[in-house]
């Protein structure tokens, strides 16, 4: 191996390691130079490696920075626990083509013309009076992640150094923010004193998961909650709140939005609790910026789809949206208590409970040291080593003949990683 491709080497390790981090500055060419004791050209070749393979991306005039990590969340494996959604074959296709066939009958077709770029009222009083939100401040998006996409354009200016992470988190967000600074989570919420230590003047947003956190399934504290909200107050940055999962808590809970609707951007999507392709969501946000927020979505996308707004509007009216979450907590309920069952039979497994919604953010003590795997490794979720052992196995996207399949795939999987005579570990069938 000729010394620059050691040199690469040697960084990718750093980088894994966290010694370097994305998003930051590395050292110059000058400086990797001396501390390899070599010449900068030999370093030089090095960063050229590091740029096709996609480590580093260099900026005009500041230097050679870390690249933030971009992919697309695909799956090629039959037994999939990567995907997040909800599984298509549950959902009531023949209630909803009769919710369709209403609509056509009564609206006929006015169900094709465009609605305001709030949303269509009626659509926006039912979700207040569902959700007990005011409508006032309230406008759909199409899912969370265009509701991200606007907060990341209204707050444009110097971002990714002016917001806080909760560490994990979601990796659609941090690809989008590309955030400088993080905040350890416990299993009620950010670590307070890192999140004090974090706070400064610049600091404008905290992007934060309450609510079935991901990919941890934890859920804040109430006074967690209140702690985050009087610093909130107290430092004027807002939060983010990405309700995710509530539907699938055990008992509702107050909300950033209802403790501190001052200072909270709410965003709610209906994709993860119904199914993938109804990209149907809303936000609530502060007063001072509903205006702003309003001409931002306008310059995006003019509307969202006034079909599916009506559609969704009328799955709730009928009362059929509850039911569906209803039979899907229920489902939830007994897969993952297969799950954990399973997860009990290796003793290098460890699941910290309790844990909310459609995933299990599951700790190994050795390193899984695959190619590839079928669920979501931790190193997505942070750039910290301490989660390089962990991963995420959501199980609500398979119908059911697949999930009892994908139960014995797992069961083999595990077998092999884990009940290796070597290692004079033994796993037997209960």
């Amino acid at each position: 191996m000729a010394l620059f491709e050691k040199i690469a080497h040697e960084i990718e390790n750093r980088i894994g390691s966290g010694r370097y981090k994305p998003g930051e500055k590395i050292p110059s060419i000058r400086q990797m130079a001396a501390d390899f004791g070599c010449n900068k050209l030999t370093v030089q070749k090095a960063f050229k490696k590091l740029n096709r393979s996609g480590f580093l991306e260099n900026i005009v005039g500041s230097g050679s920075f870390i690249r933030y990590p971009e992919k697309i969340g695909q799956s090629s494996f039959v037994y999939d626990f990567n995907t997040t959604y909800i599984s298509e074959s549950f959902f009531p296709y023949q209630k909803a083509r009769d919710l369709f066939g209403d609509l056509f009958d009564t609206e006929r077709a006015k169900l094709f013309s465009p609605t305001p770029v709030a949303g269509d009222p009626d659509f926006l009083r039912v979700l207040g009076e569902t959700f007990h939100l005011p409508t006032d401040r309230m406008f759909i998006i199409s899912g969370a992640q265009q509701g991200l996409d606007l907060i990341a354009k209204v707050f444009s200016t110097g971002i990714s150094d002016s917001i806080l992470f909760e560490d994990p988190t979601y990796p659609g967000a941090i690809s989008l923010f590309k955030p400088s600074h993080f905040v350890a989570m416990e299993q009620d919420g950010p670590d307070l004193s890192i999140l004090d230590r974090a706070l400064s003047p610049m600091v404008k947003l905290f992007y934060t998961m309450p609510a079935v956190h991901n990919p941890t399934g934890i859920s804040y504290s109430l006074r967690k909650k209140e702690a985050v909200a009087e610093r909130a107050r107290r430092h004027s940055f807002y939060l983010i709140e990405d309700d995710y999962l509530s539907e699938f808590l055990e008992k509702p809970v107050p909300r950033f939005v209802d403790i501190i609707p001052e200072r909270t951007i709410y965003i709610r999507s209906f994709s993860q609790t119904t199914v993938p392709d109804i990209r149907v969501g809303f936000m609530v946000v502060p007063n001072g910026l509903y205006e702003k927020f309003l001409y931002t979505k306008y310059s995006s996308d003019i509307v969202s789809a006034g079909l599916l707004q009506k559609f969704v509007r009328a799955l709730i009216m009928e009362g059929e949206y509850q039911a569906y979450v209803e039979q899907n907590r229920e489902r939830v309920k007994k897969r993952r208590k297969r799950l954990l069952a399973l997860i009990a039979r290796y003793p290098n497994l460890t699941v910290q409970l309790p844990q909310s919604g459609y995933s299990l953010w599951i700790e190994s003590d050795i390193s899984i040291d695959l190619p590839q795997v079928p669920w979501v490794r931790g190193r997505e979720f942070s750039f910290s080593p301490r989660y390089h052992n962990f991963f995420k196995i959501s199980f609500m996207n398979m119908d059911d003949p697949t999930f009892e399949k994908a139960m014995d795939y797992l069961k083999v999987l595990f077998d092999r990683l884990f009940c290796q005579v070597e290692r004079e570990q033994f796993c037997y069938d209960p």
